[in-house]
C-alpha cells in the first residue's frame, strides 16, 4: 500500500520542524505546519503547565481540525 502523508510528532524542541522541511523538500512535498502562535493558553501553560495543558492542546486540535478541513477543500492535499 502506498502512502501519501507523513505525520511527525515529538516534544518541544525535538526537531519536528526541522525534520518536515527536509522531508518535504526532498519528496518535493506540500509542508503543513501546525500553526501555534495565537494560542492564547500557550504562555499561560508555560506558566502552570498542570493547570493549562488540556485547554492548550484542545486549541491546538481545534486549530488543526480547521486547518485540514480548509486544505481538503483544494483540489489535492497530497501535492506541493
Amino acid at each position: 500500500m502506498n502512502y501519501h502523508f507523513i505525520t511527525i510528532e515529538g516534544n518541544i524542541g525535538a526537531g519536528k520542524t526541522t525534520l518536515a522541511h527536509l522531508l518535504s523538500k526532498h519528496y518535493n512535498a506540500r509542508l503543513v505546519l501546525e500553526e501555534f502562535a495565537d494560542n492564547p493558553f500557550l504562555s499561560k501553560f508555560y506558566e502552570h503547565p498542570e493547570q493549562y495543558a488540556f485547554p492548550v492542546e484542545l486549541f491546538f486540535m481545534a486549530e488543526r481540525f480547521k486547518q485540514l478541513k480548509e486544505l481538503i477543500q483544494q483540489k489535492d492535499l497530497f501535492k506541493a
